[in-house]
């Protein structure tokens, strides 16, 4: 039986909220996602209070999700708050009210779990083994290290792009001493954080809204090809770029900039400037944007309940079992024509010298390459494409993605065309979807009717290359239909095909 559970993250700036329906270990999809911007920790003076206009705020936001929780008929709900709440000294009576009129019993992470959950929601999404996270939120930035996929160690600091703004920026746009200020105030908050360096791990991943926003920005100006900020490449170039033009704008200027939501208008140069200072000090010329985090990361504990650390083994194999699961694909019929498309792949290495990589998306594009029908039965491979491209696939590249998706586009009929994907694409992509996309086509016609008659096939190289089918009974159809659909083998190869 399916379980549902919503995951509430009650932050310094913005309150979010996840359902999620999953069978712990099998399978699991975001059935619905809601932000308010509620700016808890605004106007906190030198007490340490949360005012109580932003206590209103966060109470009925929360009591809100709560009723949305219950129409979406989850079981279980797991309120969290971060900095504002974690820092606060009037934190036991904003608790209190919670409980009391909204129902929800709040839990308060420590800045060790605040950044613990950020590194799950990345390491079970993003194929990060040795390198960094960054997770800059409204009240606090956490930095955590990974090394080996596990959490090796975290830093975190009580300033986020929030808290950035209202203590160093009082001027719109922004002064010139003012951006002094608040660069000179950034530095000072990390000055204590002499590990985070590109010589201990290559890579860096950003997550929070401020991270995820500069991400749209950057694909808005560049007219991105895919509308997917999850494993987006932000090189610090660029962010500097951004930020040099943001400093000249004033707050109804920046409203205006595509990919900017208005209340992160006032936010986003201070948080951009957080991100480039670590950038700057670890020597990273570029950031993975990650779209899972904290919510995520608790998410992960349960669906991967008895796990521990909570980590899929293979990330990138169950991210595409679990898009097929969700699509409800026809089990036996894509194992054969994976088996079937791995054999080709192997017998024919003299011709395309391709390597495991290669055979792995290959394998991949199999798994799922009719979930289309799940669409409709017309134009079911361009339908699969799409989803493939807009699914929540993880722990691939972009490009990685598209290649995937262009196979399962291409694995009925049709010459290659990468159209807007090739902006994704190396020069000697379009070659390899070809030769890829030729084999998958000839093993989904050797499993026409579904039926695995068609056991193993074997390649002889030739000038004309001749594939015999092993079979378990009359295979007329599929050996006709398997050569009907060789064309674009022929165009691939540069050779003749017969299959019997």
């Amino acid at each position: 039986m399916q379980k549902r559970i919503s995951i509430i993250d009650l932050g310094s700036n913005t309150t979010r909220m996840i359902v999620m329906g999953y069978t712990p270990h099998h399978s699991f999809r975001l059935l619905d996602e809601v932000r308010e911007s509620v700016r808890l920790a605004e106007g906190i003076g030198p007490d340490g209070r949360l005012k109580p206009s932003a206590m209103d705020r966060a109470v009925a936001t929360m009591r809100l999700f709560h009723t949305l929780s219950h129409s979406e008929r989850v079981q279980t709900i797991v309120p969290v708050a971060t900095s504002a709440v974690r820092e606060a000294t009037n934190q036991a009576e904003f608790i209190a009210r919670i409980a009391a009129e909204a129902g929800l019993a709040m839990r308060v992470l420590s800045a060790r779990e605040e950044a613990y959950y950020g590194y799950l929601g990345v390491v079970n999404s993003i194929d990060l083994r040795d390198g960094f996270v960054i997770d800059i939120g409204g009240g606090s930035t956490q930095v955590s290290q990974v090394r080996g996929r596990g959490f090796l160690r975290w830093f975190s600091q009580p300033i986020g792009a929030l808290r950035a703004m209202e203590r160093f920026v009082h001027s719109d746009p922004i002064s010139p001493k003012d951006f002094r200020a608040l660069e000179a105030g950034i530095a000072d908050y990390f000055a204590a954080l002499d590990w985070l360096s590109v010589d201990q791990g290559p890579m860096l991943v950003g997550i929070g809204g401020t991270i995820r926003t500069l991400a749209e920005i950057d694909q808005k100006v560049h007219t991105y090809p895919l509308d997917r900020i999850h494993g987006y490449v932000l090189t610090r170039d660029r962010l500097e770029a951004l930020i040099e033009r943001l400093r000249g704008m004033n707050q109804r200027q920046r409203e205006e900039v595509p990919g900017l939501r208005r209340d992160r208008a006032d936010l986003i140069l201070p948080g951009a400037v957080i991100l480039a200072h670590l950038m700057r000090r670890g020597g990273f010329e570029a950031l993975t944007v990650g779209g899972q985090g904290l919510r995520e990361g608790i998410f992960y504990e349960h669906f991967l309940v008895g796990e521990q650390p909570p980590l899929f083994a293979d990330m990138r194999s169950f991210s595409v079992q679990n898009l097929a699961r969700i699509y409800n694909y026809e089990v036996l019929h894509a194992a054969k024509v994976r088996d079937l498309a791995l054999s080709m792949f192997d017998q024919l290495r003299p011709l395309h010298n391709y390597g495991e990589w290669e055979r792995t998306l290959l394998a991949y594009a199999a798994t799922v390459h009719d979930i289309g029908l799940a669409v409709n039965y017309y134009d079911h491979h361009k339908h699969g494409a799409y989803l493939v491209l807009n699914s929540a696939l993880q722990g691939f590249t972009h490009r990685e993605i598209a290649l995937i998706a262009l196979l399962v586009q291409f694995h009925r009929k049709g010459d290659v065309s990468l159209g807007s994907l090739r902006e994704l694409l190396h020069p000697d992509d379009e070659p390899r979807v070809s030769r890829l996309a030729a084999l998958l086509r000839i093993a989904e016609y050797l499993e026409r009717r579904k039926c695995q008659v068609v056991q193993d096939i074997t390649v002889e190289i030739g000038d004309t290359i001749r594939m015999t089918a092993r079979t378990v009974g009359d295979a007329t159809v599929e050996i006709w239909d398997a050569n009907r659909g060789a064309r674009l083998f022929r165009k691939a190869y540069g050779r003749d095909v017969e299959i019997v």
